[in-house]
């Protein structure tokens, strides 16, 4: 009870010494208890505080930005822009082409589901082993053979990676891309091309194409080829002009894999690339350079 008194006489207090802070004249005539004048003494610190951080806080752009980069910080130079991306596409087989070719293998496919699994099995039943079941069958058989044995080694796309200083400018394009052009006649009889004793950054034997064909569905199969790998060739009636071997890729490749491609057609007349068409010539060239 008597601790309950005290704190509430204190409470007094400091309420009659927050009204005399507040009247000049009262604060000469009325003298303040201890606990007020230890109030104040708080009260005129957080003032000085609080005013001390405003005015901190009030300052000109040119103070702020020189608090943000530091006084004599050096700025950073703007980042480079690229006028080509990383993968650059050289080759570009056509839309058109590629949705007739795309199209057509699926319509291959609904064809020989339709005479496989809805004719062929009709016929079967009505009159058993019979011409006609031999002839829905290869009606069904022959259309999906003949479109992948002619359309598997259609070239789509053709990406070539690039290096930073290649995609700053199609100067510094061409000079990657002929670096190593004059030295072409420099084979060696196990690796093709010297190109470790050329230009360093230019076209080189271990310069990897990604080639991009189509599957037996239309789906896109993405290779990874090495300059040095391609070799010009004529097979297929005409359809392939570049192959390679693979028989150290399928070794590696699990059973349930498809085979690598090994062989492409590449047109060069059919290149519908507006940007740099220049590109795959001069590296269809250094091929058949490498080759003779």
């Amino acid at each position: 009870m008597i601790g309950s008194c005290t704190a509430h006489m204190d409470m007094l207090r400091l309420r009659t010494s927050s009204r005399i802070i507040g009247q000049p004249w009262l604060r000469r005539a009325v003298p303040a208890p201890p606990v007020a004048r230890h109030s104040m003494a708080v009260l005129q610190r957080l003032t000085s505080t609080t005013t001390g951080r405003a005015a901190a806080t009030k300052q000109s752009p040119a103070t702020a930005s020189a608090v943000v980069e530091g006084v004599g910080a050096a700025k950073l130079p703007p980042p480079t822009k690229f006028v080509f991306p990383e993968r650059l596409c050289v080759y570009h087989a056509g839309t058109g082409r590629v949705t007739f070719l795309a199209c057509l293998k699926v319509s291959t496919l609904f064809i020989f589901t339709f005479f496989a699994f809805v004719v062929t099995p009709l016929y079967l039943e009505r009159e058993g082993f019979s011409v006609t079941v031999l002839r829905t069958t290869a009606s069904a058989v022959i259309p999906l053979a003949f479109v992948a044995w002619a359309t598997s080694p259609f070239v789509t796309f053709i990406h070539l990676r690039l290096p930073p200083y290649a995609r700053q400018s199609e100067d510094m394009l061409r000079r990657f891309i002929t670096a190593q052009l004059g030295s072409a006649a420099a084979k060696s009889p196990t690796r093709g091309i010297s190109g470790r004793s050329a230009v360093a950054g230019g076209l080189t034997g271990e310069t990897e194409l990604e080639i991009t064909t189509m599957s037996y569905i239309a789906k896109p199969r993405l290779s990874v080829v090495r300059l040095e790998e391609l070799k010009p060739v004529r097979k297929r009636l005409g359809i392939v002009n570049y192959s390679r071997d693979t028989t150290a890729e399928n070794a590696r490749r699990k059973w349930y894999m498809f085979p690598a491609v090994a062989s492409f057609s590449i047109q060069e007349t059919s290149n519908t690339m507006p940007k740099v068409p220049w590109v795959w010539s001069k590296i269809a060239e250094r091929i058949q350079s490498v080759s003779t």
